[in-house]
């Protein structure tokens, strides 16, 4: 929610016995309303911080630039912790941005992480004001050379990257493994969108296929509810009046999604690299079953699950605390036992 300094000139206006009653009456309600609301909540749904917008101005984290193969510069989020050897790189879902992902990104910053939140082209903080079309990429092989751009000058200051990819960014996360197989030294997967619940209507699925080459930019919904996210009133209320939400991708862009979920499925058997996975058991967006059993065709090393039995999608939001010392338990266990290279 923008915030604006306006100057306030005093009105003078006779007294009114109606007008009188009638904001007593007002004053009370809004009493009465401040009086159910928890300690600490916040009235607004969200707050612009530059060009990010969070729960709550303090999440916000260190928005940087950094330069794509194709000469574009392309913003992200960074929350750094002195000392750290451990860089965690973070890829959104297909919705969201990297405010989503701001609450664990503060607590793994904590922990002694750095974690750099990475919006992808057409989405968060890389739209029109960096000159891309929002919701739009002309190839899924585009994004994994920005994602291995990024990772390539951050090898030579950590001892260990981790790729955390959360819902359609797991699907991302997963494919970047594969296709840079030395850039990541573990994958951290959170209800990832390698198998989906949540599916097109047909017509839409027409107009993909008959757009995506026709007219790629055309724009085409979402099937996916705000509340598939979350049940969590004040994240849902964030979630639904968010600017930089997705709502709307082109053509092209699920084109391209179903595409690379072609190259995963024929290169699966390949992927090797140590691999946490979180599952939510109320999921309506994701193929848990379907999931678990894509990843055992993979020869992992080492392949960890934890299923958070209650919760729904973005668990992130819903249990941000759980979700990082799970992670942080498991790396840490990881790394000691060198179990992560």
């Amino acid at each position: 929610m923008r915030q604006e300094n306006r100057v306030r000139h005093p009105v003078r206006m006779s007294a009114c016995p109606a007008f009188t009653k009638t904001a007593a009456c007002l004053r009370g309600w809004l009493l009465l309303l401040c009086c159910l609301l928890p300690a600490g909540a916040a009235v607004a749904d969200g707050v612009r911080v530059g060009n990010q917008y969070l729960l709550d101005a303090s999440l916000a984290g260190e928005e940087q630039v950094f330069t794509a193969p194709d000469g574009s510069e392309l913003g992200y989020i960074a929350y750094t912790a002195p000392g750290a050897d451990t860089a965690l790189v973070y890829l959104h879902g297909v919705e969201s941005h990297a405010g989503w992902f701001a609450q664990a990104a503060g607590l793994l910053q904590e922990r002694g992480y750095d974690v750099f939140c990475l919006d992808r082209r057409g989405s968060g903080i890389n739209r029109g004001n960096r000159g891309f079309t929002s919701g739009h990429i002309d190839s899924f092989q585009v994004l994994l050379d920005d994602i291995h751009a990024f990772i390539a000058p951050l090898r030579q200051r950590y001892r260990h990257i981790v790729l955390v990819g959360l819902s359609w960014g797991g699907k991302l996360a997963t494919a970047h493994a594969l296709a840079w197989p030395g850039d990541a030294d573990a994958l951290v997967l959170i209800t990832p969108g390698l198998k989906a619940l949540v599916d097109m209507g047909l017509l839409d699925k027409l107009r993909i296929v008959l757009f995506a080459q026709l007219s790629p930019q055309s724009k085409i919904a979402s099937p996916i509810a705000p509340e598939m996210f979350t049940t969590t009133p004040r994240y849902l209320d964030y979630i639904e009046n968010d600017p930089l939400r997705l709502t709307h991708a082109t053509a092209r862009f699920y084109w391209q999604s179903n595409r690379l979920d072609a190259w995963l499925e024929d290169n699966i058997d390949r992927l090797d690299t140590p691999l946490l996975l979180f599952l939510a058991g109320r999921d309506r967006i994701i193929d848990n079953a379907g999931v678990i059993e894509f990843l055992q065709r993979a020869p992992l090393p080492v392949f960890e699950i934890i299923d958070y039995p209650d919760q729904t999608h973005s668990v992130q939001f819903d249990d941000p605390d759980r979700l990082v010392q799970d992670m942080d338990q498991w790396l840490r266990g990881a790394m000691t036992k060198d179990r992560i290279p």
